[in-house]
C-alpha cells in the first residue's frame, strides 16, 4: 500500500525491444559459445605461465634485497 492508500501496480510485461535483442540468434550464440569452451585450455596454460614468471619475478626481488649473513655454530641468534 502506498501514500494515500493507493497501491502499487507493475506492468505484466516490458516491450523495449534493443538492439541486442532483436539480433540474437541462439544458433550463434551456441557456436560461439563452443569455440570459447574449445580455448579455455590455452587460456589457462597462458595465465599458468603468467603466475609463474611473476612468481619467478618476486622470487628474484626478494633474493636481491635480502642479505645473506651466515651463522657459525655458537653465534647468538634472535
Amino acid at each position: 500500500m502506498l501514500a494515500y492508500g493507493s497501491e502499487a501496480a507493475l506492468p505484466i510485461e516490458v516491450a523495449l525491444h534493443t538492439h541486442r535483442l532483436t539480433s540474437f540468434q541462439e544458433t550463434l550464440n551456441n557456436v560461439a559459445l563452443r569455440e570459447a569452451l574449445d580455448l579455455l585450455p590455452s587460456i589457462r596454460g597462458d595465465a599458468r605461465l603468467r603466475e609463474a614468471l611473476y612468481k619467478l619475478r618476486i622470487a628474484r626481488l626478494h633474493n636481491h634485497v635480502v642479505k645473506l649473513q651466515p651463522i657459525q655454530v655458537g653465534d647468538l641468534v634472535l
